[in-house]
């Protein structure tokens, strides 16, 4: 199917376990991922989950043969496997071959690949059609972005909707990424009970995250706390954006450490591939350890920017950021 948005819901409750996503769109890779994987945990109660690179097909076997048998108290597991590099027609068929693998009610499996275009009339492509759900994720038209669009922004009224779709269109036309980040802010700025303005997504929407981002990770500390100064005397509705974004950057360089490849790791997190480099000089000067202490002070900045905790919460901001990116 095309990857447009719908909902895949109704093909999990028709059976379907089995799901390839390919395709340019990231973006729209990234929905489709995330939206088969939530449906999956609230309304199938598939709570566990593997994530496996392609390379270790073996361990894929193993995980569905010991659950093969489809206990009614046993755990429901969700296989991610990321294909990032090779070929994939071997290993796709080695998968499929396991016997009954598309009714088994405790097994789902989300292939994640790197692919953007397939010839649909390969024998690998034709079986794994058969089994599954193929969604190819490819750009979209510009009229097919702003319906895309609208889908993303239904939490807006829509007056503020509309405004959003066409500020947001013309300041991001043909990046889907972009766009998906503006939805996000926006979003962010309503779950912490501020009033939605529309020009927020001019050029301040765009300047928090990526500008912030980048002079942590350029270690560039002059120019993050000027940032934050200008944010805090011009825009301080942007506090809970500067927490989410020193979060995040902390957050994924956390997991990166913990995980046995960590530029495929930061590239499932999200993170463009010009900056894995920038993440890894970051994760070369801290200790995990250390990084998990600065996930408890986002948390306090956190409760600090609610009126939780009763500390100074610019100065604490500044000072974790300055921390960050002195190193």
């Amino acid at each position: 199917m095309i990857c447009d948005g719908s909902s895949y819901s109704k093909y999990i409750d028709k059976g379907i376990n089995i799901f390839f996503i390919f395709g340019q769109e990231i973006a729209l890779k990234n929905n489709a991922r995330d939206e088969i994987k939530s449906y999956l945990k609230q309304h199938q109660g598939f709570e566990e989950k593997r994530i496996i690179q392609e390379s270790e097909i073996d361990k894929i076997h193993q995980i569905i043969l010991e659950n093969a048998g489809g206990s009614l108290f046993g755990s429901k597991i969700l296989i991610e496997i990321s294909h990032t590099k090779g070929k994939i027609d071997n290993y796709i068929q080695s998968l499929i071959e396991i016997p009954n693998i598309n009714s088994m009610e405790n097994i789902a499996i989300i292939i994640d690949s790197r692919l953007d275009k397939i010839n649909k009339r390969l024998k690998w492509f034709k079986a794994i059609d058969e089994v599954g759900l193929i969604i190819d994720c490819q750009k979209l038209k510009s009229f097919e972005e702003k319906i895309w669009l609208k889908k993303q922004l239904n939490f807006l009224d829509d007056k503020k909707r509309s405004e959003a779709i066409e500020r947001i269109s013309a300041l991001n036309s043909g990046n889907l990424v972009a766009q998906q980040n503006e939805v996000n802010l926006l979003k962010l700025i309503s779950t912490n009970n501020h009033d939605i303005q529309i020009d927020y997504v001019n050029d301040n929407a765009e300047f928090v995250p990526f500008e912030l981002e980048d002079m942590i990770l350029k270690r560039n500390p002059s120019e993050a706390l000027r940032i934050i100064q200008s944010i805090k005397e011009h825009n301080d509705h942007y506090a809970a954006l500067l927490v989410w974004v020193i979060g995040k950057i902390i957050n994924n360089a956390v997991a990166a450490l913990q995980s046995s490849r960590p530029d495929a790791a930061l590239l499932k997190l999200g993170v463009w591939s010009n900056k894995v480099s920038d993440y890894k000089k970051l994760m070369q000067s801290f200790k995990l350890k250390r990084l998990i202490g600065f996930q408890k002070k986002i948390f306090e900045l956190d409760l600090s920017n609610k009126g939780i905790n009763k500390t100074n919460f610019w100065e604490r901001l500044s000072d974790l950021v300055l921390e960050l990116s002195s190193r």
